[in-house]
């Protein structure tokens, strides 16, 4: 649940908040199952927005590489402008993407949607039930940031609120 609201998040500040038509904005993928899977909440959040889902403009890049040639390639060759940019992980491609295209267009915004944590290694002594044990009683937590953190065997999201960095 906690991925799709943080798609939702990534696609909704572009389209709603900066007012980009969804024509303008592009996905970047890599071109595998992984990156499919990584992309399918796009459309998703598009439709949720009530927009058309087939006026999203998909670059792909090869799999495992951290050079995205073909992406950046493709963003130039768009006749219509792209203004925003959602990255789907890897995250190297995405930082070497942004590298190479952030002087194309002043103002470009990248969004990127989370990876999750599959594949990383935490160290050995985490493990899923330390994870949930630690933080069990964490209720009404306050942290400033306009809304309370909980945590607990049945409630596994800490807060249902997205937040961008506008870095």
């Amino acid at each position: 649940m906690s991925y799709e609201l943080e798609t939702d998040a990534v696609v909704r500040y572009p389209m709603k908040l900066q007012r980009i038509q969804v024509r303008q904005i592009a996905a970047v993928a890599q071109q595998d199952r992984c990156g499919d899977a990584g992309f399918a909440g796009v459309p998703k959040a598009v439709r949720a927005l009530g927009a058309d889902e087939s006026a999203i403009v998909r670059f792909n890049y090869k799999r495992n590489t951290s050079k995205p040639d073909d992406a950046d390639k493709q963003l130039n060759a768009q006749a219509v402008p792209i203004e925003a940019v959602v990255t789907v992980p890897n995250h190297r491609a995405a930082a070497k993407f942004i590298e190479k295209t952030r002087d194309l267009l002043a103002g470009m915004i990248y969004t990127e949607v989370p990876a999750g944590v599959r594949g990383t290694a935490l160290g050995p002594q985490l493990d899923a039930e330390k994870l949930i044990d630690v933080p069990a009683d964490m209720r009404n937590l306050d942290l400033g940031a306009g809304t309370t953190l909980n945590f607990g065997r049945a409630e596994l999201r800490i807060s249902p609120t997205i937040w961008g960095n506008p870095a």
